[in-house]
């Protein structure tokens, strides 16, 4: 793993812990600066106009905004994906694939994250937009079975949710 993604992950993980949520509980809502995509998230090359869809990142801004297609997520203040390539975007639901670590796989994941398939489903409504609520790591040789385990307990899959 190159030397800047061990300190993106770390930062995000730092970042996740200092007071994001998961689940139901409320987080941050995005102030009316917050960009509405990161700058590290660009659409793949040939792709259309952003979906109506977004996912709430807490990557880099741990107040958050309504993000497309990021190359890097924070998904819930224990997990993070970085590298993410996306072949899938729309309301019906999301599809990826990238690199997966967390505060629940630590430290071992650290420099050698898990490279895994990821969707994001269940887009809901919060404050007038409408987020995906709900993420599901799909097989990977790469992900040990405890690991997996550790990782679904930690958050359930539950995506972070702008407050309010």
């Amino acid at each position: 793993m190159k030397p800047t993604r061990t300190i993106a992950a770390a930062a995000a993980v730092l970042a996740a812990a200092a007071g994001c949520t998961a689940g139901g509980e409320a987080a941050p809502s995005p102030s009316p600066s917050s960009p509405t995509r990161s700058p590290s998230s660009q659409p793949p090359s040939g792709s259309g106009p952003p979906a109506d869809v977004a996912v709430f990142n807490t990557h880099g801004d741990e107040g958050g905004y309504a993000d497309r297609e990021p190359e890097a997520l924070t998904a819930s203040e224990f997990t993070t994906f970085n590298d993410l390539e996306w072949t899938r975007w729309g309301a019906e639901g999301a599809e990826g694939e990238g690199d997966l670590s967390g505060t629940w796989c630590l430290p071992e994941c650290q420099d050698d994250p898990y490279r895994v398939p990821v969707e994001l489903a269940d887009p809901q409504e919060f404050g007038g937009g409408l987020y995906f609520t709900r993420y599901e790591v799909g097989a990977s040789d790469e992900l040990p079975d405890e690991q997996r385990t550790a990782m679904e307990e930690a958050d359930g899959g539950m995506l972070m949710r702008p407050g309010g």
